[in-house]
């Protein structure tokens, strides 16, 4: 390699340092994830007799540390919204906005069958329909869900739906609803974040159970396990 290709290197080597320097300042006071400046690799190549240095990109994060710094201040924008229904709504879009750069939580549809879900969906429909609130739908379905990760519950929502469990299993009025987007979101919601009942495994509405009782939404009265 002659001085001329040398000296080419040496400068091109300089410059890169100085890009990264800034890049890296900049990336320390973003939320997202910390920018990586794009790598630089370097070919001598011969051309009519000539060596040329030539620079191909091997990666850049430009574009997604970009999109990320977007997402991120959209999801601290929607923290504004006070109905819990509506901002899941508003959450569900900007994640499936930005799936190309995230990997997306884990969902219902993920976990479960198209036949447990569709039971699912009938039961809370049956149990707390569209004239309650979509927290108090939310109540019900993290019972469900509180049951398949009790060692006192099967794990399986096909061997806890079942009657005897459920009123509207055992009257078979779960076959007879139409199932609202509100309670489905409320499933998805649940499935997604915390447990909004403190660990509760029962409901009723008429304080009938003779379980411990943990608290009341308005719609129905919540218990668990009395302890020994």
């Amino acid at each position: 390699m002659n001085k001329m290709i040398k000296i080419l290197l040496s400068v091109m080597t300089f410059f890169i340092y100085l890009l990264i320097i800034p890049l890296i300042g900049y990336s320390e006071k973003s939320k997202a994830k910390p920018m990586v400046a794009q790598e630089i690799e370097i070919k001598v190549i011969e051309k009519n007799n000539c060596e040329l240095v030539d620079e191909i990109p091997i990666s850049s994060n430009f574009e997604i540390d970009i999109a990320t710094e977007e997402m991120n201040q959209k999801m601290i924008e929607i923290e504004n919204i006070t109905d819990k229904g509506e901002w899941f709504i508003t959450y569900k879009n900007i994640i499936d906005e930005y799936s190309h750069i995230i990997d997306p939580p884990e969902t219902i549809y993920d976990h479960f069958t198209e036949e447990e879900l569709e039971l699912l969906f009938r039961v809370v429909q049956a149990e707390v329909g569209d004239e309650y609130s979509f927290e108090q739908k939310v109540n019900v379905v993290n019972v469900i869900y509180n049951r398949l990760d009790h060692e006192c519950f099967p794990n399986k929502l096909s061997e806890i739906l079942i009657p005897g469990q459920f009123e509207t299993m055992s009257n078979e009025r779960y076959k007879n609803v139409d199932v609202s987007d509100k309670t489905i979101l409320a499933c998805e919601y649940a499935y997604l974040f915390d447990d909004t009942t403190q660990g509760s495994l029962f409901f009723d509405s008429n304080k009938k159970l003779k379980y411990e009782p943990v608290f009341e939404d308005g719609a129905h009265n919540f218990y668990t396990l009395k302890t020994k």
